[in-house]
Protein backbone atom coordinates (compact mmCIF):
# COMPACT_ATOMS: atom_id res chain seq x y z
CA UNK A 1 0.00 0.00 0.00
CA UNK A 2 1.71 3.29 -0.74
CA UNK A 3 2.06 5.85 1.75
CA UNK A 4 0.58 9.20 0.80
CA UNK A 5 2.08 11.01 4.20
CA UNK A 6 5.79 10.00 3.04
CA UNK A 7 4.83 10.07 -0.77
CA UNK A 8 3.97 14.12 0.06
CA UNK A 9 6.97 14.76 2.12
CA UNK A 10 9.72 13.18 -0.69
CA UNK A 11 7.95 15.66 -2.87
CA UNK A 12 8.27 18.32 -0.72
CA UNK A 13 11.95 17.64 -0.02
CA UNK A 14 12.22 17.80 -3.80
CA UNK A 15 10.51 20.71 -4.71
CA UNK A 16 12.33 22.69 -2.39
CA UNK A 17 15.84 21.51 -3.21
CA UNK A 18 14.61 22.04 -7.36
CA UNK A 19 13.75 25.69 -5.76
CA UNK A 20 17.19 26.21 -3.85
CA UNK A 21 19.49 25.42 -7.22
CA UNK A 22 17.07 27.38 -9.42
CA UNK A 23 19.20 28.72 -12.20
CA UNK A 24 17.96 32.50 -12.13
CA UNK A 25 20.01 34.60 -15.09
CA UNK A 26 23.37 33.07 -15.23
CA UNK A 27 23.40 32.36 -11.04
CA UNK A 28 21.94 30.21 -8.33
CA UNK A 29 19.57 30.80 -5.70
CA UNK A 30 21.01 29.72 -2.56
CA UNK A 31 19.39 29.66 1.35
CA UNK A 32 20.02 33.44 1.36
CA UNK A 33 17.61 34.33 -1.19
CA UNK A 34 13.27 34.11 -1.70
CA UNK A 35 12.40 31.35 -4.31
CA UNK A 36 9.06 33.05 -5.30
CA UNK A 37 10.43 36.32 -6.85
CA UNK A 38 12.41 37.74 -9.82
CA UNK A 39 16.24 38.90 -9.76
CA UNK A 40 16.39 42.68 -10.34
CA UNK A 41 12.57 43.28 -10.36
CA UNK A 42 11.40 42.07 -6.88
CA UNK A 43 13.69 41.65 -3.43
CA UNK A 44 15.33 38.15 -4.07
CA UNK A 45 17.59 38.59 -0.89
CA UNK A 46 17.28 38.92 2.89
CA UNK A 47 20.59 40.71 3.90
CA UNK A 48 23.04 42.96 3.07
CA UNK A 49 26.84 43.36 3.72
CA UNK A 50 27.69 47.05 3.26
CA UNK A 51 31.67 48.02 3.11
CA UNK A 52 32.14 51.42 4.66
CA UNK A 53 34.97 54.10 3.97
CA UNK A 54 36.51 52.74 1.27
CA UNK A 55 39.04 55.48 -0.12
CA UNK A 56 38.39 55.68 -4.05
CA UNK A 57 40.13 59.20 -4.34
CA UNK A 58 42.25 62.07 -2.83
CA UNK A 59 41.59 65.58 -3.94
CA UNK A 60 41.98 69.21 -2.86
CA UNK A 61 39.08 71.15 -1.93
CA UNK A 62 38.08 75.12 -2.97
CA UNK A 63 39.87 75.73 0.83
CA UNK A 64 42.89 74.56 -0.89
CA UNK A 65 42.95 71.76 1.40
CA UNK A 66 43.38 67.82 0.72
CA UNK A 67 40.42 65.83 0.86
CA UNK A 68 39.83 61.86 0.94
CA UNK A 69 36.93 60.55 -1.16
CA UNK A 70 35.04 58.21 0.73
CA UNK A 71 32.30 55.39 -0.85
CA UNK A 72 30.55 52.39 0.41
CA UNK A 73 29.25 49.26 -1.47
CA UNK A 74 26.38 47.52 -0.65
CA UNK A 75 26.31 43.53 -1.67
CA UNK A 76 23.69 41.23 -1.50
CA UNK A 77 24.69 38.90 1.34
CA UNK A 78 25.12 35.21 0.09
CA UNK A 79 25.51 36.47 -3.68
CA UNK A 80 27.52 33.96 -5.88
CA UNK A 81 26.86 35.69 -9.36
CA UNK A 82 29.06 37.30 -11.03
CA UNK A 83 28.67 40.05 -13.53
CA UNK A 84 26.04 42.22 -11.92
CA UNK A 85 24.66 45.43 -12.60
CA UNK A 86 26.24 47.90 -10.72
CA UNK A 87 24.10 51.65 -9.23
CA UNK A 88 26.48 54.15 -8.39
CA UNK A 89 24.39 56.53 -5.83
CA UNK A 90 25.18 60.25 -5.20
CA UNK A 91 24.10 61.76 -2.46
CA UNK A 92 21.52 65.43 -2.05
CA UNK A 93 22.38 68.13 0.37
CA UNK A 94 22.33 71.67 -1.69
CA UNK A 95 26.53 70.96 -2.38
CA UNK A 96 26.62 71.83 1.39
CA UNK A 97 28.21 70.22 4.07
CA UNK A 98 26.08 68.78 6.20
CA UNK A 99 24.82 65.68 4.28
CA UNK A 100 27.55 62.65 2.75
CA UNK A 101 27.29 59.19 1.15
CA UNK A 102 25.51 58.05 4.10
CA UNK A 103 22.20 60.23 3.81
CA UNK A 104 19.43 58.26 5.21
CA UNK A 105 17.42 57.69 1.53
CA UNK A 106 20.56 57.25 0.00
CA UNK A 107 21.08 53.91 2.83
CA UNK A 108 17.20 53.11 2.03
CA UNK A 109 17.85 52.81 -1.62
CA UNK A 110 20.95 51.37 -2.22
CA UNK A 111 19.99 48.63 0.54
CA UNK A 112 16.20 48.36 -1.91
CA UNK A 113 18.64 47.56 -4.86
CA UNK A 114 20.95 45.54 -3.12
CA UNK A 115 18.54 43.23 -2.01
CA UNK A 116 17.24 42.73 -5.94
CA UNK A 117 20.77 41.64 -6.70
CA UNK A 118 22.40 44.38 -7.78
CA UNK A 119 25.93 45.96 -6.15
CA UNK A 120 25.17 49.30 -5.09
CA UNK A 121 27.68 52.05 -4.54
CA UNK A 122 26.81 55.19 -2.72
CA UNK A 123 29.82 58.05 -3.12
CA UNK A 124 30.92 61.77 -1.33
CA UNK A 125 31.94 64.67 -3.65
CA UNK A 126 33.34 67.62 -2.75
CA UNK A 127 30.61 70.38 -1.38
CA UNK A 128 31.48 73.97 -0.47
CA UNK A 129 29.88 76.26 2.96
CA UNK A 130 29.09 78.77 0.06
CA UNK A 131 28.31 76.97 -3.30
CA UNK A 132 26.31 79.78 -4.81
CA UNK A 133 29.42 82.07 -4.97
CA UNK A 134 30.87 79.74 -7.92
CA UNK A 135 27.61 77.32 -9.08
CA UNK A 136 30.03 76.34 -12.36
CA UNK A 137 33.65 75.66 -9.48
CA UNK A 138 31.03 73.70 -7.41
CA UNK A 139 29.28 71.28 -9.93
CA UNK A 140 32.48 70.89 -12.11
CA UNK A 141 34.20 69.23 -8.40
CA UNK A 142 31.37 67.03 -8.01
CA UNK A 143 31.49 65.73 -11.20
CA UNK A 144 34.91 65.30 -11.23
CA UNK A 145 34.61 63.34 -8.30
CA UNK A 146 31.85 61.35 -9.82
CA UNK A 147 33.78 60.27 -12.84
CA UNK A 148 36.50 59.19 -9.93
CA UNK A 149 34.14 56.80 -8.43
CA UNK A 150 33.19 55.96 -11.49
CA UNK A 151 36.56 54.94 -12.74
CA UNK A 152 37.22 52.92 -9.10
CA UNK A 153 34.35 50.96 -9.66
CA UNK A 154 35.62 49.99 -13.31
CA UNK A 155 38.63 49.27 -12.24
CA UNK A 156 37.38 47.26 -8.96
CA UNK A 157 34.83 45.31 -11.19
CA UNK A 158 36.27 41.58 -10.65
CA UNK A 159 36.78 42.17 -7.18
CA UNK A 160 32.87 43.53 -7.14
CA UNK A 161 31.69 40.51 -9.17
CA UNK A 162 30.26 43.32 -11.55
CA UNK A 163 29.83 44.02 -15.15
CA UNK A 164 31.25 47.10 -16.06
CA UNK A 165 29.04 47.04 -19.27
CA UNK A 166 25.98 47.31 -16.75
CA UNK A 167 26.08 50.64 -14.98
CA UNK A 168 23.61 53.21 -13.92
CA UNK A 169 24.43 56.50 -12.19
CA UNK A 170 21.73 57.98 -9.79
CA UNK A 171 21.17 60.62 -7.61
CA UNK A 172 19.08 62.61 -5.29
CA UNK A 173 18.67 66.34 -5.49
CA UNK A 174 21.95 67.84 -5.92
CA UNK A 175 23.56 64.13 -6.55
CA UNK A 176 20.58 63.87 -9.31
CA UNK A 177 21.80 67.04 -10.62
CA UNK A 178 25.60 65.70 -10.77
CA UNK A 179 23.44 62.70 -11.80
CA UNK A 180 22.64 64.39 -14.97
CA UNK A 181 25.49 66.24 -16.08
CA UNK A 182 27.67 63.43 -15.66
CA UNK A 183 25.58 61.50 -17.83
CA UNK A 184 24.51 63.65 -20.37
CA UNK A 185 27.63 65.77 -20.70
CA UNK A 186 30.54 65.10 -22.97
CA UNK A 187 34.05 66.60 -22.96
CA UNK A 188 34.27 68.35 -20.13
CA UNK A 189 37.55 66.63 -18.75
CA UNK A 190 38.44 65.19 -21.99
CA UNK A 191 41.55 63.64 -20.35
CA UNK A 192 39.65 61.48 -17.98
CA UNK A 193 36.13 61.38 -19.33
CA UNK A 194 34.51 58.10 -19.98
CA UNK A 195 31.06 57.32 -20.32
CA UNK A 196 31.47 53.52 -21.49
CA UNK A 197 29.59 51.01 -20.15
CA UNK A 198 26.55 53.83 -18.23
CA UNK A 199 22.76 52.07 -19.66
CA UNK A 200 20.87 54.33 -17.38
CA UNK A 201 20.03 57.22 -15.33
CA UNK A 202 18.35 57.20 -12.25
CA UNK A 203 17.21 61.37 -11.33
CA UNK A 204 15.81 61.93 -8.31
CA UNK A 205 13.99 65.45 -8.04
CA UNK A 206 17.16 66.75 -9.39
CA UNK A 207 16.99 68.24 -12.85
CA UNK A 208 18.92 71.21 -12.75
CA UNK A 209 18.34 74.74 -14.23
CA UNK A 210 20.08 76.25 -16.67
CA UNK A 211 23.27 77.15 -14.00
CA UNK A 212 23.97 74.01 -12.88
CA UNK A 213 23.98 72.75 -16.50
CA UNK A 214 26.43 72.18 -17.93
CA UNK A 215 25.08 69.25 -20.73
CA UNK A 216 23.61 69.14 -23.85
CA UNK A 217 21.43 65.95 -24.16
CA UNK A 218 22.23 63.57 -27.72
CA UNK A 219 20.84 60.59 -28.99
CA UNK A 220 23.54 58.54 -27.75
CA UNK A 221 22.70 59.48 -24.27
CA UNK A 222 21.47 56.48 -21.43
CA UNK A 223 17.67 56.54 -21.07
CA UNK A 224 16.52 58.14 -17.87
CA UNK A 225 14.12 57.88 -15.49
CA UNK A 226 12.96 60.62 -13.17
CA UNK A 227 11.69 60.86 -9.97
CA UNK A 228 9.63 64.09 -9.06
CA UNK A 229 6.99 65.97 -6.61
CA UNK A 230 4.79 68.13 -8.61
CA UNK A 231 4.74 70.30 -5.32
CA UNK A 232 7.90 70.57 -5.05
CA UNK A 233 9.42 74.23 -4.05
CA UNK A 234 12.78 73.10 -4.20
CA UNK A 235 13.84 71.75 -7.34
CA UNK A 236 10.68 73.19 -9.27
CA UNK A 237 8.90 69.98 -11.33
CA UNK A 238 9.02 72.37 -14.38
CA UNK A 239 12.52 71.28 -14.70
CA UNK A 240 12.03 67.51 -15.39
CA UNK A 241 9.32 68.23 -17.33
CA UNK A 242 11.80 70.41 -20.03
CA UNK A 243 14.23 67.60 -19.30
CA UNK A 244 11.56 64.72 -20.68
CA UNK A 245 10.91 67.20 -23.60
CA UNK A 246 14.58 67.28 -24.41
CA UNK A 247 14.87 63.61 -24.17
CA UNK A 248 12.16 63.20 -26.18
CA UNK A 249 13.60 65.72 -29.32
CA UNK A 250 16.47 63.68 -28.47
CA UNK A 251 14.81 59.95 -28.88
CA UNK A 252 15.96 59.06 -25.46
CA UNK A 253 14.08 56.34 -23.61
CA UNK A 254 12.68 58.15 -20.72
CA UNK A 255 10.22 57.17 -18.30
CA UNK A 256 8.93 60.26 -15.33
CA UNK A 257 6.83 59.26 -11.99
CA UNK A 258 5.11 62.07 -10.95
CA UNK A 259 4.53 62.20 -7.01
CA UNK A 260 0.92 64.09 -6.85
CA UNK A 261 1.64 66.73 -4.35
CA UNK A 262 4.28 65.69 -3.15
CA UNK A 263 7.65 68.46 -2.23
CA UNK A 264 11.16 68.11 -2.03
CA UNK A 265 12.31 64.46 -1.13
CA UNK A 266 9.04 62.85 -1.09
CA UNK A 267 10.94 59.51 0.37
CA UNK A 268 7.33 58.30 1.82
CA UNK A 269 6.52 57.39 -1.20
CA UNK A 270 9.82 54.89 -1.76
CA UNK A 271 8.25 51.72 -1.87
CA UNK A 272 6.19 52.90 -4.80
CA UNK A 273 8.92 54.91 -6.92
CA UNK A 274 11.33 52.24 -6.11
CA UNK A 275 9.11 49.61 -7.57
CA UNK A 276 8.57 51.60 -10.53
CA UNK A 277 12.34 52.41 -11.31
CA UNK A 278 13.03 48.53 -10.69
CA UNK A 279 10.70 47.97 -13.41
CA UNK A 280 12.88 50.77 -15.63
CA UNK A 281 16.17 49.50 -14.63
CA UNK A 282 15.23 45.65 -15.31
CA UNK A 283 14.39 46.52 -18.81
CA UNK A 284 17.19 47.88 -19.33
CA UNK A 285 19.50 45.38 -17.79
CA UNK A 286 18.09 42.41 -20.08
CA UNK A 287 18.46 44.58 -23.30
CA UNK A 288 22.11 44.94 -22.48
Amino acid sequence: MINLVNMGKTLKSIIFFWILFLPVEGGILNAAIYSDTVRYLNPVFKNVDIQKDIVFGEVTNYEGRREKLLLDVYNPEGDIQTARPVIMWIHGGGFKPGNDKSQSYIVKISTEFAVRGYVCVSINYRVRNNPGEDKTGTLSDAIEDAMAGLNWIRNNSGKLNIDKGKIIVGGGSAGGMIAVNLCYKDNIFPAKWDKSGIVGLVNLWGSPDESLTLAKIDDSDPPTIIVHGNADKTVPYTNSEKLINELRINNVKHEIVTIEGAGHTPISHMDYFVKKIAEFLYGLILKN
